[in-house]
């Protein structure tokens, strides 16, 4: 088995994809990188499988540069999220192919194939052609197929994308076990925070040709390098604020229109230093509404999400989205109180760069 490593990987067409990205995943680490569709996310899977070839940069398997390898050499696994599947063959023969390569006798074909049939739960299709079986299921066929291997390098893209929300959670739960993927290093690619902040040991955001930060999912989420990876996260996204400062003595406000926030001590000595507009950003679940002592504001919308609502609330001219409590009873009109934790705040320079303030 192996660690992965990229060094400066580059690629582009009529424009660029990739610029000089670095990525280095330890063996039996579990890597997501998280990014928008388009960013570049499966052609860097496919330049670390070799089926593109990089203008630049080296990929090492093992410290082994494979950069050169041909990709049946390589010894990388990777799930297609088009699938990929032989329309010709059975998903027993598709999820089989890997292991036949490898003159694996019938019964131990048999034996493996099953086991990850049963997993993935198509084991009752194993006889059916990729032509009579749906999506999802053709989704799990292709990952089935990929899971059966013994490769160096696992390679997944958004192998979960087209499966049912239940099978989703069960088989993100499973990822967690599965001493397959635990035996070797494992890039996973989503567009999904919570697949990226449930799954990875670590989580990197790809934007603008390059990865812009690396970091536990907790620090990801609640220490943002950027705008860029702050809006990457949460569902709702981020609530983002065009601020300037204000106050005197020990008091610094930050001011969103009509909207006086105070920022808590900790922040005040990077913050102090700002001249001009700056960016605050508050989580919704770092909010709470219908609270005596919160500002005064208007609820726009409510949408009750069954275990917790979304409350979009107007306060003096700006619009929050704040995670409310499942028994919330809120309609538009309705006047609330909303509680925002200033410790929680997170703030962002007019590039939309981290300020370092948030400790």
């Amino acid at each position: 088995m192996a660690k992965l490593r990229a060094a400066k990987l580059c690629k582009g067409w009529d424009f660029p994809v990739l610029d000089e990205v670095e990525l280095d995943i330890a063996e039996g680490e579990f890597f997501v990188l998280i990014g928008p569709s388009g960013a570049g996310k499966t052609t860097l899977l496919r330049l670390l499988a070799g089926l593109e070839t990089p203008d630049a940069g080296k990929v090492f398997f093992d410290d082994i540069d494979v950069t050169s390898v041909p990709p049946y050499r390589r010894g990388a696994a990777m799930t297609f999220e088009s699938y990929a599947l032989y329309p010709q063959l059975s998903v027993f023969e598709n999820i089989a192919s890997p292991l036949r390569a490898r003159n694996l006798s019938f019964d131990q074909i048999k034996e493996q194939v099953e086991k990850i049939a049963k997993l993935l739960r198509i084991d009752d299709l194993l006889e059916r052609r990729p032509g009579e079986i749906s999506g999802g299921q053709k989704q799990r066929t292709a990952l089935g197929r990929t899971l059966v291997a013994t490769p160096q390098i696992f390679l997944l893209d958004e192998p979960l994308s087209h499966l049912d929300a239940r099978i989703r959670i069960e088989l993100r739960e499973q990822f967690h076990t599965l001493a397959e993927l635990r035996r070797t290093a494992t890039l996973y690619v989503t567009h999904d925070y919570a697949e990226a902040l449930s799954l990875g040991d670590r989580v990197g955001v790809l934007s603008d040709g390059d990865i812009i930060q690396i970091g536990t999912p907790e620090e990801v989420f609640r220490n943002p390098a950027s705008v860029t990876v702050a809006k990457q996260f949460g569902q709702p996204g981020i609530n983002l604020l065009e601020v300037e400062f204000g106050g005197q003595d020990d008091e610094l406000v930050a001011r969103a229109g009509q909207l006086e926030l105070l920022v808590a001590a900790k922040h005040r000595p990077s913050l102090a230093k700002i001249n001009g507009a700056a960016q605050l950003g508050i989580r919704p679940q770092d909010m709470r509404i219908d609270v005596p002592d919160g500002i005064e504001g208007r609820v726009v919308a409510f949408q009750s999400l069954g275990s917790y609502g979304v409350c979009s609330v107007n306060c003096a001219g700006v619009q929050l989205q704040v995670i409310a409590a499942a028994e919330t009873l809120a309609k538009p009109g309705d006047q609330v109180r909303v509680q925002i934790d200033k410790e929680a705040f997170m703030w962002f320079d007019g590039a939309g760069n981290a300020l370092g303030a948030k400790l």
